[in-house]
């Protein structure tokens, strides 16, 4: 029996081993783009071009600097230099240079232009980001694997168009016979307490819980295309939420 559970912890070892030089061979890889905007802040589109969107850390970093310019100039006082911010931020547990931040929106042709455009802006603070993805290498890409993009658009930018996005789901659905036709009652309401803007919506509807269930999971599935999920404090967070409930509900939502 010692024996056989030397073999095994052996057989363990070797398995971990294999495992991390695997994972950190992995992160080596990695264009420097994703590395700037890890874990979840690039979305590829369908022709091979990167579009920036906001990381939990970008949103973060752009609150805190409007924050602290905003200070600065109601006291007049000289702006905060880059290794103040740096330094104050990195206090905070959170530090994105601002030049990796206001490329927030930009779509490069290529993950190669991507790369290059973001080493050039921030080429040093990529360097010791990717060697701090290293030190856990398997924790790193746990996290990524949490992430999930939208595939076709961005998130609504105000309540007309978060209102006529669910619209559109609700007709698309009943078409479709996945939901069927009743009365449905429309809530939005948007959430931007973390800087980034999420979308919390509620149908109302006066079907039985089963087919409640049935609804939201069709109008769930039918919002993927423009939903995504960001990773705050290790976990994915949704941008767009939905509530399906009775309608003599009256719950927020």
């Amino acid at each position: 029996m010692p024996a056989n559970r030397s073999i095994l912890r052996t057989q363990s070892l070797r398995t971990s081993s294999a495992t991390r030089r695997a994972a950190v061979a992995a992160i080596n890889a990695l264009p420097a783009y994703r590395i700037a905007l890890w874990p979840d802040g690039w979305v590829l589109e369908p022709d091979g071009a990167v579009r920036v969107v906001d990381t939990h850390a970008m949103a973060e970093a752009r609150r805190w600097f409007e924050m602290a310019q905003s200070a600065s100039s109601g006291v007049r006082r000289r702006p905060l230099t880059a290794a103040e911010q740096a330094r104050a931020m990195r206090l905070l547990g959170v530090y994105v240079p601002p030049a990796v931040v206001s490329l927030s929106g930009r779509r490069f042709s290529s993950e190669q232009v991507a790369s290059v455009a973001l080493q050039l802006v921030a080429g040093d603070w990529i360097g010791e980001r990717r060697r701090r993805l290293l030190a856990q290498p398997e924790r790193a890409l746990a996290e990524h694997a949490r992430a999930w993009q939208g595939s076709r658009h961005q998130c609504p930018a105000n309540a007309d168009a978060a209102e006529a996005l669910l619209h559109g789901a609700l007709e698309a659905c009943i078409s479709e016979g996945l939901l069927p036709p009743a009365r449905y009652r429309v809530v939005s309401r948007c959430e931007d307490g973390f800087g980034l803007r999420r979308w919390r919506y509620a149908v109302e509807v006066n079907l039985d819980p089963y087919a409640r269930a049935r609804a939201r999971e069709a109008l769930d599935a039918a919002l993927i295309p423009w939903n995504r999920a960001v990773i705050r404090d290790g976990t994915p967070m949704p941008l767009i939420t939905l509530d399906v409930r009775a309608a003599n509900s009256h719950r927020a939502g």
